[in-house]
């Protein structure tokens, strides 16, 4: 595959965060996103350096979710904006890493 074409199709995959997406958001919502993903990294150092490649893909992939949920959160009816996404963003993120590295470790 082409590289122009690849970083594309890179690009509209829904298991990871685009630029568009990123810059869409509020610097305060980005901000704490950073903020939240660096604890749930530093929460799961260990498993990081036994496999930094998957870890990182395994973050990727769960860091999408949880801003998805948490989107979909803050244009409910009784939301606040970026009040409720960063909280149901914090919520979600720790919870789905830890279900998909449970997952994995009762494979193996």
């Amino acid at each position: 595959m082409p590289k122009k074409a690849g970083a594309a199709a890179t690009d509209a995959r829904e298991d990871t965060m685009n630029a568009g997406a990123i810059g869409a958001m509020s610097a305060g919502a980005v901000s704490a996103m950073s903020t939240i993903g660096a604890a749930v990294i530093k929460m799961h150092k260990e498993a990081m350096d036994k496999k930094p490649a998957w870890f990182w893909h395994l973050f990727a992939k769960c860091e999408a979710k949880a801003a998805r949920i948490a989107e979909q959160a803050a244009h409910g009816p009784h939301a606040c904006g970026d009040a409720t996404f960063i909280e149901v963003y914090a919520k979600t993120l720790p919870a789905l890493m830890e279900k998909a590295l449970d997952a994995h470790a009762s494979k193996h």
